[in-house]
């Protein structure tokens, strides 16, 4: 890898009926994140209040890892090549995150979008961490917005039971594909919707196949060249509490 400045600003559904097996989510007493190069393995996981994730980065360069604004209580941690880091979670909340080396913050689209340098480029170096607790009990129903930009919100929180509904507002087709086999795929025409249950407390991500391709090393989405907002992916996340 080829060291890099860090610099600026420091992101199942089970099918129609019912969830499945939820994505990467990790409980008990913490998670790990590794950092194998320019990218977070795995990408999202869950805790609760009080506990600790621990970053390993195995990488030869250091990496930096902040929030992006508007997190229930931002960090930023120097990761040295070879080291562990640990932070502590004490209030509960969704708190996207990414790689200042690797990464910059798209305050317009509030996405985080991959540096050209990236050695995975256009796979963005970002994360997720849900950290369960008191006052993040998820929504009965949320509607999540499809446009041009992407999807909005592009995590969604809901409670075990609750229904997501697609709205698509573009002028173009859209679709929202499942990474669990067996889980249903929506297509969306211009100015139609599209409802999902999800029964299974967990993680669940999502992405359009007309615009990205799903990385299952990493578990996240790359855009394709000529997508809207070129190298942001149209990707996001159902997280159920």
């Amino acid at each position: 890898m080829q060291r890099r400045l860090a610099a600026g600003l420091a992101l199942l559904f089970a099918g129609a009926i019912a969830a499945g097996p939820a994505a990467s989510g990790v409980r008990a007493a913490g998670a790990t994140v590794t950092i194998p190069g320019d990218a977070y393995m795995p990408a999202a996981v869950t805790i609760d209040a009080g506990q600790t994730v621990t970053w390993i980065n195995k990488d030869t360069d250091p990496h930096v890892s902040t929030t992006v604004p508007g997190t229930p209580a931002a960090f930023t941690l120097v990761h040295q090549a070879g080291k562990v880091v640990s932070h502590k979670f004490t209030k509960p909340g969704i708190y996207p995150y990414y790689c200042l080396d690797h990464a910059t913050f798209n305050t317009a689209l509030r996405r985080v979008q991959a540096r050209k340098e990236a050695d995975e480029f256009p796979i963005a170096m970002e994360g997720l961490i849900v950290v369960k607790g008191p006052g993040l009990t998820g929504a009965p129903g949320v509607a999540v917005k499809i446009g041009a930009d992407g999807y909005a919100p592009d995590v969604a929180a809901v409670r075990a039971g609750g229904k997501v509904t697609w709205v698509n507002d573009d002028r173009t087709e859209h679709t929202a594909i499942f990474v669990k086999a067996g889980a249903p795929k929506l297509t969306l025409a211009p100015g139609k919707s599209a409802s999902a249950t999800f029964a299974k407390p967990g993680i669940y991500f999502f992405y359009d196949e007309r615009f990205a391709t799903y990385n299952s090393k990493y578990g996240l989405a790359a855009a394709k060249k000529g997508a809207p907002h070129f190298p942001i992916a149209m990707q996001g996340y159902v997280v159920v509490l």
